[in-house]
């Protein structure tokens, strides 16, 4: 692991750890109302962030800033969300690493 991803993943913690789970954060996100799953809601992705795995669905998030809106500890949510995509990103599981021919 390199020293960006490192650090990009303290970042992450730094901001899901303090999350309290309460849920007020998924009462006006886009993505829940669609796909209704929680794993893809923000508190969903802040909980599987905070034990440290990172998976792509930090991808299906519109980085609206809802949750953050309504988050009562004004948790930066998007920006843990973004520090996880460019983690996938050292990773080599980004988006487009996925239409690369080797």
């Amino acid at each position: 692991m390199g020293v960006e991803e490192y650090n990009a993943k303290e970042e992450i913690k730094e901001i899901v750890e303090k999350c309290i789970r309460c849920g007020m954060c998924n009462s006006h996100c886009p993505v829940l109302r669609v796909m209704r799953q929680e794993n893809v809601s923000p508190r969903g992705r802040t909980v599987i962030l905070d034990h440290d795995f990172i998976e792509k669905s930090v991808y299906d998030c519109t980085l609206c800033k809802a949750c953050e809106k309504k988050c009562p500890l004004n948790l930066k949510l998007c920006e843990a969300f973004i520090k996880a995509r460019q983690v996938l990103v050292f990773q080599g599981k980004g988006p487009e690493s996925e239409n690369i021919e080797n």
